[in-house]
């Protein structure tokens, strides 16, 4: 298994229209996309020792063969509406992706 988080940082007062885009877009990758083969996902913010700026949107998956269809399958026509919705909210080169192998 494999815990991939899709870091950004996003500007003070930008948290909540971020977030809203984040759901709208997750709906979409789980209803039309190989997000669907996600174990599992949550969103999480920065709270305590971390700045409310950070968002983190994590997914679970078995393989990494599953994340990279999923990811690859963001570049479709339909999902650009959510990336460019999101893009003024993000703190300009701060997102990035980290993988983390799940030892049981």
């Amino acid at each position: 298994m494999y815990v991939c988080q899709w870091h950004l940082q996003v500007p003070f007062g930008k948290q909540g229209q971020a977030l809203a885009v984040i759901r709208e877009w997750g709906r979409e990758k789980f209803a039309s996309s190989e997000f669907r083969r996600a174990k599992g996902a949550r969103v999480m913010v920065g709270h305590i020792g971390e700045s409310a700026s950070a968002i983190v949107d994590e997914y679970l998956f078995e393989s990494l063969a599953d994340f990279e269809r999923a990811l690859d399958g963001m570049q479709e026509e339909r999902f650009r509406k959510h990336a460019e919705a999101l893009a003024p909210c993000v703190v300009p080169g701060s997102q990035h992706w980290k993988v983390f192998r799940v030892v049981e």
